[in-house]
């Protein structure tokens, strides 16, 4: 394991991450590095928001799974590496949020009228 690698894991562990969160994080840094073919600690904020446009819009990733991606970069970033991170250059994606389905009056009434 590399040592900024073993770093982070130990930085998460202190922090009281779970061993899936770990893995998960450890994974996004690691597609980061592979994505430049660099180590991450010789890139920055430009090629963090290239990646996370990059897996809108070429790999059409949900928006859960990109902010993961975000707070795993902001996390190696911040704490392992102990950089500034401008959170109005590199923020979270807006999640859509889904209304709930709604039943219709018919189907609600068919519903009390198996319950007498």
């Amino acid at each position: 394991m590399s040592e900024l690698r073993e770093k982070m894991k130990i930085d998460m562990e202190l922090r009281g991450y779970r061993p899936g969160t770990i893995k998960g994080y450890i994974h996004q840094v690691s597609n980061f590095a592979i994505f430049y073919n660099k180590s991450p600690k010789f890139l920055g904020e430009k090629e963090i928001r290239n990646y996370l446009h990059y897996c809108i819009m070429e790999r059409k990733l949900s928006e859960a799974t990109v902010n993961f991606i975000n707070a795993s970069l902001k996390f190696f970033y911040t704490k392992t590496l102990n950089r500034y991170w401008n959170i109005d250059k590199i923020s979270r994606i807006k999640e859509s949020k889904k209304l709930p389905a709604v039943l219709s009056p018919d189907e609600v009434k068919s519903i009390f009228d198996v319950t007498i």
